[in-house]
């Protein structure tokens, strides 16, 4: 099985700008999810996908160099992420180069473990006609989920919102971390803003801060140093 691992790393973040280089632990941002997957020694080819030099020159220095740049008409807020995997693909492809599976692995995913890669990708090959999404549980049950209505908390499930909570059913959010998907799916993707038949791929809550805001930056570094503390006090 030949294996390419994408992780989308594009320089026009809005949110938080310049994110992915952006110190993180003592390291750009970047470097956390890269060192992960270069660390699992589980994938064939990895490629930072960007169109930034900046940020090619951090994927260069941390070990993966990226072999050509994204097209710059991939590089805005509106391109769904699996066109920015798909685009590489058919580019590899084109090259003469040809996976059997593609995992794209955020550049957020700071908390995410070599470990981790390898066991989602042996998962996957349980399985590969359906991919795989790294999830983590919301911590609340579907029922006992509230959406707010002119001002004021509704359940989404009004009739069940007091059940037991051992009664009612788990819920997952996306971890923001990695997906892997089987090259005919990517093929076979016509559009990719919609939602695929994904199996779920269950990491424990800590590892699924998905960095999009300010607060879940701060939050995933307290995280980060509480596990070098944890770290530090038992080596």
């Amino acid at each position: 099985m030949s294996v390419l691992c994408v992780i989308p790393a594009r320089g026009g973040s809005k949110r938080i700008g310049r994110k992915n280089v952006r110190d993180f632990a003592g390291e750009p941002m970047l470097a956390h999810a890269l060192t992960a997957v270069l660390q699992s020694e589980a994938f064939d080819t990895v490629h930072v996908s960007t169109e930034d030099e900046e940020i090619s020159a951090v994927a260069a220095k941390y070990g993966a160099p990226p072999d050509f740049a994204r097209p710059a008409s991939l590089g805005d807020d509106h391109t769904p992420i699996r066109d920015v995997v798909k685009a590489a693909v058919a580019e590899y492809a084109a090259r003469g180069r040809m996976f059997d599976t593609v995992a794209l692995v955020y550049a957020t995913a700071v908390l995410i473990e070599a470990d981790d890669l390898r066991a989602a990708l042996q998962a996957f090959a349980a399985a590969p006609e359906n991919p795989l999404l790294s999830v983590v549980d919301a911590g609340t049950p579907l029922e006992r989920l509230m959406v707010e209505e002119g001002g004021v908390l509704r359940p989404v499930s009004p009739g069940q919102f007091a059940n037991r909570s051992q009664d009612l059913s788990a819920a997952y959010r996306d971890a923001g971390a990695f997906a892997v998907f089987s090259a005919e799916t990517l093929r076979a993707d016509t559009d990719g803003a919609q939602a695929l038949a994904f199996r779920p791929f269950l990491l424990p809550r800590w590892k699924g801060v998905d960095i999009d805001t300010e607060e879940d930056w701060r939050f995933a570094e307290i995280i980060k140093a509480g596990l070098a503390a944890v770290s530090g006090e038992f080596s």
